[in-house]
């Protein structure tokens, strides 16, 4: 899977959760990518965004990916959006969960973008 753009990878990675392809998700991130936890901390390398994604895909989640606002400088470029996971409890009963995320991206000697650092909950408070 290939990004052309910071919005079109944010595209591809909704569709691969949504498509159940942890696999083509994976392909999106950056070797040693981070995510950010609302408590700091934070996953790194593919190892463990794979076990994040499979949790994520496990547990039926939908993604759904805004970009509002993109700032790019050559070859890195930061995204603030909204993430939205939406399916159904352990009990069928459906939610929906919406929450302001930040995003790094990085466009590899490919030309290809892909995940660098992700906070899909926001900026964890000091």
């Amino acid at each position: 899977m290939s990004a052309s753009s910071p919005e079109a990878l944010s595209a591809a990675f909704a569709h691969a959760i949504n498509a159940r392809d942890v696999e083509a998700a994976l392909e999106l991130w950056i070797e040693d990518a981070a995510i950010l936890r609302p408590d700091g901390q934070t996953v790194r390398g593919l190892d463990a965004i794979a076990s994040a994604l499979h949790a994520l895909v496990d547990n039926g989640a939908n993604v759904k990916v805004e970009v509002s606002q993109l700032f790019s400088a050559g070859d890195v470029a930061l995204a603030t959006g909204t993430l939205t996971l939406s399916g159904s409890d352990a009990h069928g009963n459906p939610y929906t969960q919406q929450s302001r995320s930040v995003v790094i991206y990085c466009r590899g000697q490919d030309d290809r973008w892909r995940l660098a650092i992700d906070a899909p909950w926001g900026l964890p408070s000091p």
